[in-house]
């Protein structure tokens, strides 16, 4: 079994030792690096590639979000999950934003981090329900003209499933509500995919962020 290679920041050095004794007793984890600074972890993150970057939010403080996109730069292919105490929606919107993939409440660490890290791996985002509820209800919109058109483009049931699908329904579930085969639901998601131009969940969480279309 191929391990999840990770980098940890964390300028709070028994945080740090915590969470690397915590990951030690996973297998399929691979701790490959430390740093108690953005500046430190570069050369590490250009080294190692991780696929997994845990950063806190608040490093030496400075606002952690706003090293997001250069860790994307020299690591394209590193995801990175947001380690943070702060339980703001505004923080949560910023980092999706901004390309993390997750957002972890350290007060949740011990019962999410895992989860989180094994969602992630797998090309999904990960958020505290709460975040997700949050966004869903949120009526905020941008003039993002070019997502809009690309979703205008689903026909009404592809926008259903869609929704559903970010709310976090299964395929059986999103089947039996508009009774039809969970391989007509797979069909659906599928084309919605194509036409989004998006590989995953995370993809649409942010798209659909950026122009609204998740409300009651």
């Amino acid at each position: 079994m191929k391990t999840i290679s990770i980098v940890i920041i964390d300028d709070h050095k028994i945080l740090l030792a915590g969470l690397q004794s915590l990951l030690s007793f996973y297998k399929e984890i691979d701790v490959v690096g430390l740093a108690s600074s953005v500046k430190e972890a570069v050369n590490i993150i250009r080294d190692k590639k991780p696929r997994i970057v845990l950063l806190d939010i608040a490093i030496s403080g400075e606002n952690g979000l706003n090293y997001i996109e250069q860790i994307k730069e020299i690591s394209p292919s590193s995801k990175i999950i947001i380690l943070t105490m702060y339980d703001d929606y505004e923080y949560f919107k910023e980092a999706i934003n901004k390309g993390a993939s997750g957002f972890v409440l350290k007060k949740s660490m011990d019962s999410d981090l895992i989860y989180a890290i094994k969602k992630v791996n797998s090309g999904e985002m990960f958020a505290e329900s709460q975040f997700i509820s949050q966004m869903i209800n949120n009526s905020d919109t941008q003039n993002v003209s070019v997502e809009k058109q690309l979703w205008n483009k689903l026909s009404d049931r592809e926008k259903e499933v869609m929704v559903d699908f970010a709310r976090g329904f299964t395929n059986r579930e999103i089947a039996l509500k508009y009774y039809i085969s969970e391989k007509t639901v797979s069909t659906y998601k599928t084309r919605a995919f194509e036409k989004l131009n998006i590989e995953n969940k995370s993809d649409f969480i942010k798209l659909a962020l950026k122009i609204g279309i998740l409300k009651n």
